[in-house]
């Protein structure tokens, strides 16, 4: 979509404002579809959304090749519930006992499953399966960073780095009353996290392609040892979880695994540009309005200061989409109140839009509490955000 048609569709909007294009993410959707071919089934990651209508259509839009949410909080978990969402898998563990007894009052009418990593989880969710009279599935965590010459390279999630690990904690588990292990998660975050080309830091991209290949054949063996090690045990594990949107075509080839997921991917945030052969579409808009000029060739936009969580860094601000070749300054970035920008070669007035994407998928949803949505250039509804919904989950 040009600028022109971006002014027309906003030119009665109050500004800022957040939107999603519908055809964009459909054809994301279409296009993750592809590359995770027919073995496996895709569950969406709520994190990466935050958005409960965008939630249902994109499992609408999947029909039976997605299957469920992939969750982040146990107060998110619930919610989703309440909305009439199934099938819920909580990845990250719990760590109070009134999210664990929020979560075993679900057991009775909800599929859910919770990742764990130790024996303090286990026994946090244990106490409220038996308080509660019902059974918990619990879904191991395995770490698969790669570790090498004392670095470490992806994501410091679970503790668990082998086959004789993941069997303490699942011995654990077998011995606790009211809770049952049939599910593993191991999230390659240095493959599906990693973009190939990142423009912000260019002299790093041989080393990003280079830990991703390495990393590769670590995780097909990480996985399959420890699978094979709790199947010979005789824990029935019938769920196997892994990936996320960069790293689609990868993990739905390893035969351990049954389930990807995927979040950003649908949205395209822009630190989804710069991935091979991952031709995705910006779907997620938000726009300021010009409220004043400094000086020839500057413009300032009110708020702004939209950034992404990670390493703090160029890559976390939020980049210009239209008019193209306008640019924050390096000594004020995207600020709160408001936000200086160089112009290119669109000249621009107090009140027109600057149209922007955010760095990340889900974490644009805690600043609106709507989003517009386009369909052929066109709103055709408004819908509440988390946010909008009145709920925060951190």
């Amino acid at each position: 979509m040009n600028y022109p048609a971006t002014q027309a569709i906003l030119a009665e909007e109050a500004l800022p404002v957040a939107w999603v294009d519908l055809d964009a993410m459909r054809s994301n959707l279409e296009l993750l579809q592809t590359q995770m071919g027919n073995r496996v089934t895709l569950r969406v990651a709520s994190k990466s959304v935050r958005h409960v209508g965008l939630l249902r259509r994109l499992l609408d839009w999947g029909g039976d090749r997605f299957q469920g949410l992939m969750t982040f909080t146990a107060a998110e978990t619930c919610f989703l519930a309440e909305q009439g969402f199934d099938d819920l898998l909580l990845a990250y563990p719990i760590s109070r006992a009134s999210e664990a007894a929020a979560l075993a009052k679900l057991a009775g009418a909800t599929t859910i499953r919770v990742a764990v990593d130790s024996e303090e989880h286990v026994a946090l969710l244990s106490h409220a399966a038996q308080a509660g009279g019902v059974q918990l599935r619990l879904c191991l965590d395995i770490d698969a960073s790669w570790r090498t010459l004392g670095q470490h390279f992806g994501v410091r999630r679970s503790p668990v780095r082998s086959a004789e690990h993941a069997m303490r904690v699942a011995h654990c588990i077998a011995e606790s009353p009211g809770v049952l292990l049939d599910s593993v998660l191991a999230y390659e975050a240095q493959i599906a996290g990693i973009r190939e080309h990142n423009p912000t830091s260019r002299h790093l991209d041989p080393i990003r392609r280079f830990i991703k290949r390495r990393s590769k054949p670590m995780v097909l063996d990480r996985r399959a040892h420890v699978l094979a090690a709790l199947r010979e045990a005789g824990f029935d594990i019938a769920l196997v979880n892994g990936g996320g949107t960069g790293s689609v075509r990868f993990t739905s080839g390893d035969p351990s695994v049954t389930e990807i997921t995927a979040g950003s991917g649908f949205l395209c945030p822009h630190l989804f540009d710069g991935y091979a052969d991952l031709p995705l579409l910006p779907a997620a808009f938000f726009a300021l309005a010009v409220s004043r000029v400094s000086d020839e060739g500057f413009v300032t936009c009110a708020g702004g200061g939209f950034i992404a969580s990670g390493s703090a860094g160029p890559d976390r601000l939020p980049i210009v989409h239209l008019p193209e070749g306008m640019a924050p300054l390096d000594l004020e970035g995207f600020g709160e109140v408001q936000t200086p920008l160089t112009l290119g070669k669109t000249a621009l007035r107090v009140g027109d839009p600057v149209v922007c994407r955010h760095a990340k998928g889900g974490e644009l949803a805690e600043r609106f509490a709507e989003y517009l949505l386009v369909e052929d250039g066109v709103i055709v509804a408004r819908e509440p955000t988390y946010r909008g919904m009145g709920q925060c989950f951190g």
